[in-house]
C-alpha cells in the first residue's frame, strides 16, 4: 500500500489542499509562479523560497515530485526489496556497513552469512566488551529514525528479544565512526551526508546535498529534533541550517557552532563520486536518496538509502531548485 496509486493520489489531494490554505494565510503567493503546476505550484515556490532566499520558477511541488517524476522514473514494485536494510550489502557490493547480525523471515545469519542462534546472538552482545556500541534496526520502515536503537549490549538485548518476538525482519551494525569535521556539530550522532541523485539517458546526476545533523540526540533526523543544512557545489555548507518546520538557524541549535564561520564536507568529491557509481546498481530507478559518511581516513559507507519517498523539502528549502537544469527531461515525460 505505501507505493500504491491510491496513497499517492489521496496524499496530492491532501498536500494541495494544505498548501491552498497556506496561500490564503499568504496572499502574497499567489503572485509567484511555477513552470510545472501552474495553479497550486505557486505556493510551494514561495515556500521554499521564502526559507532559501532563492527566486525560481522551477520548484518542483512536493505532490508533483512524487506523483509525476519519482512515480514516473522508480519502479515501486522493487521498492521492498531495494530498501529492506538485510539486502543492502548483497545490492551495491561494497562500501556499506558492516553487519553483526542479519535476521530474515525469522532466521538469523551473522557477519559471514552463516545461520546463528538467537540464544547464541545474545550471548555474543551480552560478551562483547561493555563499553562497545551497537546499533539494532528494522529492514523496513525506520522513517525518521523510528525502529532504531543506539547503545551498549545491555541496551541492545531487549530490543532484540522484542524484534524477534515480533517477527520483524531486522539488522545489527557496530557503530561506525565518523570524520572529526562531521562530528563537531554534534558528537553523539552520526551526522549523514545526504545526497539525492537523479539518473536518465545513462547519466547520473547528484542534484543535492544536505547535512544532517543531530541536537543532542543519537539521531540526526529532522523527525527526531534534528536539523539539516544545505551544501553548495564545492562541498561547502550554508549560512543556515533549518528543522522540520522550516525554522531557520545560523548557529547549531545545541552546539552553537556558527554555520557561516566556513565549513565543508570532508571528501565531498568523492562521496558524490561513490553515489554515481552505486546508482548504477540501482537501474531500475530514476532517483535515489543516499545516507552517506566518511571517517578520518577517507573510508567512505552508505549507510542506507531510499528507493521512494525520498524527501524532496529539506532539499529544496536549503538548496533552492535542485531540479532545474533538468526540467526538459521531467517535461518530457510528462506529455
Amino acid at each position: 500500500m505505501k507505493d500504491s496509486f491510491p496513497r499517492r493520489f489521496a496524499y496530492e489531494i491532501l498536500a494541495n489542499i494544505r498548501f491552498i490554505k497556506y496561500g490564503i494565510k499568504n496572499p502574497k503567493s499567489i503572485k509567484y509562479k511555477n513552470m510545472l503546476s501552474p495553479l497550486t505550484g505557486r505556493f510551494w515556490s514561495y515556500r521554499y523560497q521564502d526559507v532559501c532566499g532563492i527566486e525560481s520558477d522551477k520548484y518542483l511541488s512536493e505532490p508533483f515530485f512524487y506523483n509525476r517524476l519519482e512515480a514516473k522514473v522508480n519502479d515501486f514494485g522493487l521498492n521492498k526489496f531495494l530498501d529492506h536494510k538485510g539486502y543492502i550489502s548483497n545490492i551495491l557490493n561494497g562500501n556499506t556497513v558492516a553487519i553483526i547480525a542479519n535476521c530474515i523471515a525469522g532466521t538469523i545469519y551473522d557477519s559471514n552469512d552463516k545461520v546463528i542462534e538467537f540464544n547464541d546472538l545474545v550471548l555474543l552482545l551480552e560478551r562483547s566488551d561493555p563499553k562497545l556500541e551497537f546499533v539494532i534496526k528494522r529492514s523496513i520502515g525506520t522513517g525518521g529514525g523510528n525502529g532504531v536503537e543506539i547503545g551498549v549490549a545491555k541496551h541492545i538485548v531487549p530490543f532484540l528479544k522484542s524484534y524477534f518476538d515480533e517477527k520483524y525482519d531486522f539488522v545489527i551494525q557496530p557503530v561506525i565512526t565518523q570524520h572529526d569535521d562531521l562530528a563537531i556539530f554534534n558528537p553523539s550522532s552520526i551526522n549523514t551526508v545526504r545526497v539525492m541523485s537523479f539518473s536518465y539517458h545513462g547519466n547520473v546526476y547528484p542534484i543535492s546535498t544536505v547535512l544532517r545533523m543531530g541536537n543532542g540526540g543519537r539521531i540526526d533526523n529532522s523527525a527526531a529534533g534534528g536539523v539539516s543544512i544545505g551544501v553548495d557545489n564545492t562541498g561547502k555548507l550554508r549560512d543556515f541550517a533549518i528543522d522540520h518546520d522550516f525554522k531557520k538557524y545560523y548557529q547549531h541549535p545545541g552546539t552553537s557552532i556558527n554555520f557561516s564561520d566556513g565549513y565543508f564536507i570532508p571528501y565531498f568529491n568523492e562521496l558524490l563520486e561513490l553515489v554515481k557509481d552505486k546508482h548504477k546498481f540501482l537501474k531500475s530507478h530514476g532517483i535515489i536518496s543516499w545516507d552517506l559518511t566518511v571517517d578520518n581516513d577517507g573510508n567512505m559507507s552508505i549507510i542506507e538509502y531510499n528507493a521512494g519517498w525520498g524527501e524532496i523539502n529539506f532539499h529544496q528549502a536549503n538548496n533552492g531548485p535542485i531540479f532545474k537544469n533538468h526540467i526538459k527531461y521531467i517535461r518530457c515525460i510528462n506529455k
